[in-house]
């Protein structure tokens, strides 16, 4: 069985690059980086070790015409994640923030794997890349956040979807949240930190 740890790290990266396809009876879960981000990688497949039958596949892919390096491994099928792809899957819409996000995400590793994921520093503030939700699922996702976390966070619109802005005030709370969890790759992405 996944422990704690794994499930609380799996919902994170599922709200950023982490998919769950079907493998046979059951599911399993694929954890694909672009190769610089191969630190996020390596990490996640230590922490998944006791689910994991393959090493990290270091591969190239052309994305609009550019080739770019990427790294990838996936986990063995297990029926745990065919319970997570029946949470964040629509059999219409592909990948979604569930209704019950807020029960979900609940551990500070969950918060740290989702912005080492999706999190780019704002000038003296911070955004979570949600361009695949909806405003819907953003709010919704909003809303755990204040919830769980007494973090208070706004909606912004880039690119014609819309993502997730902490403010200036704000990111010493979060910092504090999750710093003990922060790869020191990925300390940059956070303004006005030690």
């Amino acid at each position: 069985r996944l422990n704690r740890r794994q499930k609380a790290i799996l919902v994170g990266s599922l709200l950023g690059d982490a998919n769950i396809n079907k493998r046979g009876k059951c599911h399993r879960a694929l954890f694909k980086h672009s190769g610089r981000q191969r630190h996020l990688l390596a990490w996640k497949r230590q922490e998944f070790d006791s689910i994991t039958g393959m090493g990290i596949n270091d591969f190239q892919q052309v994305v609009k015409g550019n080739t770019y390096d990427f790294c990838q491994f996936v986990t063995l099928t297990h029926p745990e994640f065919s319970t997570m792809h029946n949470i964040f899957y629509s059999p219409t819409k592909g990948k979604i923030v569930p209704a019950n996000i807020a029960g979900l995400i609940k551990d500070t590793i969950s918060l740290a794997v989702w912005i080492m994921d999706d999190g780019a520093k704002d000038n003296v503030g911070m955004t979570i890349q949600t361009h695949s939700f909806s405003k819907r699922e953003v709010e919704r996702l909003i809303r755990a956040l204040k919830l769980n976390f007494n973090l208070l966070c706004t909606m912004r619109k880039n690119k014609g979807k819309f993502i997730i802005y902490f403010p200036k005030s704000q990111i010493p709370k979060l910092w504090r949240l999750i710093r003990a969890h922060i790869l020191p790759e990925y300390r940059y992405k956070f303004p006005l930190t030690p």
